[in-house]
């Protein structure tokens, strides 16, 4: 970027911008462990190319490291920055605070310092407080130059704040994940230090009553403690400048591709001083796109597209590589000022879902998937790399699909998705029943949710409203269909609007209105459902035969399995049963403290009990690939706080049975009995199936060897022969014989390939 000339100087101006070089090597040094792959060019590696756009990248999310950038190409005057936001302070809310507490002369001396961002429980002073907290700080800028308007912008406040500037009041946030971006030329055209105030409410929901806050499982995640409330600014606040013409909303959607062209829908909301024609430059994966628009005074809306010829495409971890492309769109005025820009990173490749069977690229994809809430509840202060080990941990468990439940993650956990081809379906934070009023703000936070992640090849499924016939707690292993077949407000109204307002907005994901409704009348349709066979009513060994009887309840399976307790037990056990989503009576139907003499031998019991559950709901599933299921969500990876929930791995790290016996079963190739859980009679000879589950997309020369040891003794029973790519293949059946009631055989399974070896075991109990 050039400096400035003398003669538009001024003492007020922006101080010259550093050479090219050093502003390179200092975005290298900050963000270099972060750096995603390009492919904009044959040599990723050594590039310049593929550095500049790398740079791009890092460009647009600098402002969560703290340093200032300065435009990287176009003349003056240009820049995006993050302010000195220095010395925060905050009080808790009285009326007359309220009234007094923008006011730039106001005493603040007495006030705690609180970081920005957090969560304000997590800050000296503010641990146990639930309510409105006033913040302040200090907002040091240079002056604007000709031609510029200039932003305030929050990238996430929980959960609405009213904004004030030297006492001018700036605008309302609402909404704890959505960007805010408000218009501060007039206030803030001199250099100078001003005051920013912010007033931020998260009261809590009534027990009993209909929500008004859109916040999902960011605030009652399973294992949440009923004391936590994550309010506060927990993203970071920024300034950014622009000319005459600003890029208020943008989006950019991959709505086809294959190996010759890949398609990208762009929408852009123009907020323009005054009529004008404007150049909209658009750079992706070595393609230029220039279109002319005239806009008007105010926002106007433009929408474009942009063809990509012979692109790279995405695929899922897999299936293939996952090649992302750096994009960029400038808006230009006449005399050829860059005036505002945006980047991203985008893949190329097509989804669908028909059935609840996923398509990637016209392939079907069988979904192997897991439930993640918020990282921490911390959220705020997760770091990348636990954000990338926890991803990684999840693929390696034989994971491929995650369900992003009921929350907007942090945007570092989606860039992680799709480099390491984790499919994603994203939900948006609608949980239980709503009062009437907010189907317009639901609507716009939707709208929001698609613009801030439509890039992202990772994210196949919008998902919309959990569970929203109810608040009460789920109670038997299969839905109630008696109490879903009269029609609801949250169903019938709230659901239709915010997913069509998402359908509308990207046409080229599915999007599944709601979760938890059963097929119920006139259409019979249905969503996608939990199935809780093991816990509540129902024995784990029921759900093949449930899934024989109702096959669209069983398409997709969003949850599942039972709940167990934490190893380590560093509360009273009461504390642990107290947490959001806990299944209390549940859990002393199935498994009743009383009939163990020491707690830990009760909570090693739960631990068990959830493994069990879990490898024969998943291997259930599996048996079923396409006929009827199309997937499953198996249960919650992580407790965010220690306590009764359906977790894979303890809020401390520690894993749970669950986590070996989810591996076992979600083995790319796998050898299974079906039924999993099969009937052995006493002194009776049983007839048991057995199949290969082949999820590779390749047909496999296997053999495969069964180890019988029953009342009779052990033999030996073997197969050879071709399992077909992406299919379960029935092999034969196998005679296991019952002994006396109570007496145990086993069943040992060994499929061996040219590659590779995987093996299932089977402990049956004869009854």
């Amino acid at each position: 970027m050039a400096a400035p000339s003398a003669a538009n100087r001024s003492a007020d101006a922006r101080p010259t911008p550093p050479p090219a070089p050093v502003i390179t090597a200092t975005l290298l040094s900050s963000r270099m462990r972060f750096l995603p792959k390009c492919v904009c060019s044959a040599d990723h590696a050594t590039s310049p190319r593929s550095v500049e756009c790398q740079l791009r990248y890092l460009h647009s999310r600098l402002h969560r490291s703290g340093s200032r950038v300065w435009a990287m190409d176009g003349p003056a005057p240009i820049a995006d920055f993050v302010p000195v936001l220095s010395n925060w302070r905050a009080a808790r809310s009285t009326e007359t605070l309220q009234r007094d507490f923008s006011d730039p002369d106001f005493d603040d001396s007495d006030w705690l310092p609180i970081e920005v961002p957090s969560h304000w429980q997590t800050q000296p002073g503010f641990e146990d407080f639930d309510g409105t907290l006033l913040y302040r700080a200090d907002l040091r800028v240079p002056a604007l130059q000709a031609g510029q308007r200039r932003w305030l912008r929050f990238d996430g406040l929980c959960y609405t704040g009213d904004v004030f500037l030297d006492g001018a009041y700036v605008g309302q946030t609402e909404g704890y994940f959505t960007h805010h971006r408000f218009d501060v030329t007039d206030l803030t055209s001199r250099s100078g230090t001003y005051t920013l105030a912010v007033e931020v409410g998260a009261p809590r929901e009534t027990p009993g009553e209909r929500k008004r806050a859109i916040t999902g499982w960011f605030t009652e995640a399973p294992g949440t403690p009923p004391t936590w409330n994550p309010a506060g600014i927990w993203q970071p606040v920024s300034i950014v400048d622009t000319g005459a013409v600003a890029i208020r909303h943008f989006r950019a959607t991959c709505v086809a591709a294959d190996e010759r062209r890949a398609e990208i829908a762009l929408r852009a909301v123009l907020f323009a001083d005054d009529t004008a024609d404007i150049e909209l430059v658009t750079e992706v994966a070595g393609t230029s796109d220039v279109s002319t628009h005239r806009v008007s005074a105010g926002e106007n809306q433009v929408e474009w597209h942009v063809s990509v010829p012979l692109p790279e495409l995405w695929w899922p971890h897999e299936r293939g590589e996952q090649p992302m492309y750096p994009l960029s769109v400038q808006a230009r005025i006449p005399n050829g000022t860059i005036s505002d820009r945006k980047y991203r990173r985008i893949g190329f490749r097509t989804t669908s879902m028909r059935d609840f069977i996923l398509r990637i690229n016209g392939e079907r994809v069988f979904a192997r998937g897991i439930n993640v809430g918020p990282i921490e509840l911390d959220l705020a202060s997760a770091s990348v790399d636990a954000m990338r080990d926890e991803i990684l941990a999840i693929r390696e468990a034989g994971f491929n699909f995650i369900r992003v439940r009921s929350h907007v993650n942090r945007v570092e956990f989606y860039d992680l998705c799709d480099d390491l081809g984790m499919m994603v379906w994203q939900d948006f934070p609608l949980i239980g029943a709503y009062v009437r009023g907010i189907t317009d703000r639901a609507e716009a936070q939707a709208r929001e949710m698609v613009d801030f992640l439509s890039h992202h090849p990772s994210i196949v499924v919008w998902g919309g409203h959990y569970r929203p016939h109810t608040d009460e707690p789920r109670t038997t292993s299969a839905p109630d269909l008696r109490r879903q077949q009269m029609p609801s407000w949250n169903r019938s109204i709230l659901d239709r609007a915010v997913s069509g307002t998402m359908r509308g907005d990207d046409p080229s994901r599915r999007t599944v209105a709601h979760s938890e409704v059963a097929p119920h009348i006139p259409q019979l349709r249905g969503s996608d459902l939990g199935q809780f066979f093991g816990w509540f009513d129902r024995p784990a060994s029921e759900l093949a035969e449930y899934a024989a009887a109702l096959p669209r309840f069983v398409r997709f399976v969003s949850d599942m399995g039972s709940q167990a307790l934490p190893e380590h037990i560093e509360k009273d056990l009461d504390a642990l049963l107290d947490v959001a989503g806990a299944e209390v009576e549940a859990l002393h139907a199935v498994i009743p403290a009383s009939d163990y003499a020491e707690a830990s031998n009760w909570v090693k019991s739960t631990r068990h009990h959830q493994a069990d559950v879990l490898k024969t709901s998943i291997e259930t599933l599996r048996a079923l690939k396409y006929r009827p299921v199309g997937g499953f969500c198996a249960g919650l990876w992580r407790g965010v706080g220690p306590g009764l929930s359906r977790a894979l791995i303890d809020h401390d790290g520690t894993p749970r049975p669950a986590l070996d016996a989810a591996k076992t079963a979600l083995q790319p190739v796998l050898p299974i009995l079906y039924p999993p859980e099969p009937t052995l009679h006493a002194h009776h000879l049983a007839t048991i199936a057995l199949h290969i589950c082949n999820d590779r997309d390749e047909d496999l020369e296997l053999t495969v060897t069964a180890t019988i040891t029953d009342q009779r003794g052990t033999s030996i029973k073997q197969w050879q022969g071709l399992a077909d790519a992406d299919a379960v293949s029935y092999l034969g059946d196998i005679e296991v014989r019952g002994g006396r009631i109570g007496q145990s055989a086993t069943v040992e399974l060994l499929a061996e390939g040219s590659d590779g070896r995987w093996t299932n075991r089977y402990v049956i109990s004869a009854t």
